[in-house]
């Protein structure tokens, strides 16, 4: 049975660990290069269009964006930063992470987003899983397997994601998926394809997200 999503709402953004929300359910957070289609994503997965602000500008996201999925209408908002209920076991957390890769940002900038994000893999202790997002028109870089095998020290689970889908052929989708399999070394089951422009792929996320949820 695919996992419902009957609510999504921003609840805070962080830049430091003792900004984070106390959540004690499952989290999954949304990782990849600046303008990979992070915001346009999620926003496909909860059915909202304007929950994650889209921008033209690539790096629009400078901390990390929790949003609350899924929360009681009985309870209200501001008792999810300490005291949780666990009434509602679909009740999870989506995370937008900053891009990298955004060449026009700062040294100290830079530096700045790479401790925000190795703050939050490694203390976030509710972490289920990654969606690592990978534009499918471009190749990986080191840059990305090294950011894998980060993931993997962390014992974080990892689930590729391939967007803007649209822009190949189906054949070409497929042999992308393949070879972003091997360069990662990961079953092909961990890859799913994606379009927020066609709609394709929300049911495979929202099927990986029940399977943790449940676990």
């Amino acid at each position: 049975m695919s996992l419902k999503i009957t609510s999504a709402e921003f609840f805070k953004g962080a830049v430091k660990p003792e900004q984070y929300p106390n959540f004690n359910f499952p989290e999954f957070a949304f990782f990849g290069r600046s303008n990979v289609g992070k915001s346009s994503l999620i926003n496909m997965i909860v059915g909202r269009k304007g929950l994650v602000k889209t921008g033209a500008k690539p790096g629009k996201t400078r901390e990390v964006n929790f949003f609350l999925i899924n929360r009681p209408n009985s309870t209200p908002l501001k008792q999810f930063d300490g005291i949780v209920s666990q009434k509602n076991k679909n009740l999870f957390c989506l995370t937008d992470l900053p891009g990298y890769g955004y060449a026009k940002l700062s040294g100290r900038r830079i530096q700045d987003i790479d401790r925000m994000l190795f703050d939050y893999c490694t203390l976030r202790q509710n972490l289920s899983a990654i969606f690592f997002l990978l534009d499918m028109r471009r190749e990986p870089s080191e840059v990305e397997k090294n950011t894998k095998l980060f993931f993997d020290e962390q014992k974080i689970p990892v689930i590729f994601i391939g967007t803007k889908a649209d822009k190949l052929a189906k054949n070409s989708q497929i042999n992308k998926a393949k070879s972003l399999s091997i360069f990662f070394d990961c079953p092909k089951e961990r890859i799913i394809i994606t379009s927020t422009l066609k709609k394709i792929g929300k049911d495979k996320i929202l099927s990986r997200l029940s399977e943790y949820i449940n676990q």
